[in-house]
């Protein structure tokens, strides 16, 4: 009897895991959804300031030609990656994140090319 009884205690353990195993880790990849998505948020704001400072240089009568050249196909590379981000993000369509890393990294070398002074 005891042996049938511990058994059954296994088995309801086992069951139990089975079913609460998806939800933790759809809870899980829920959170790394929204995450993903403040990330995306995060960038396009980011993205945004950057370029108003890259669009302020461009209209500097001092600008370097050589830069300017060089921060027009920079900025929309990091845009076009972080616009699909965007609308992915918006729609709810689930965030690679690689997908985010590679955009914040076009972003990162658009705002190297940004003069200091």
């Amino acid at each position: 009897m005891t042996m049938k009884l511990c058994f059954l205690r296994h088995k309801a353990a086992a069951l139990m895991a089975a079913l609460l195993l998806p939800l933790a880790l759809a809870a899980c990849g829920a959170n790394q959804t929204v995450q993903r998505q403040q990330s995306v948020y995060g960038l396009s704001l980011s993205f945004a300031a950057a370029a108003q400072l890259a669009a302020d240089y461009e209209k500097n009568p001092a600008a370097d030609p050589a830069v300017v050249a060089k921060l027009k196909p920079a900025f929309q590379k990091a845009h076009d990656q972080i616009k699909l981000l965007d609308e992915a993000a918006r729609k709810g369509d689930p965030l690679a994140e690689a997908a985010v890393e590679a955009a914040q990294d076009a972003l990162d070398a658009a705002r190297t090319l940004m003069p200091v002074s």
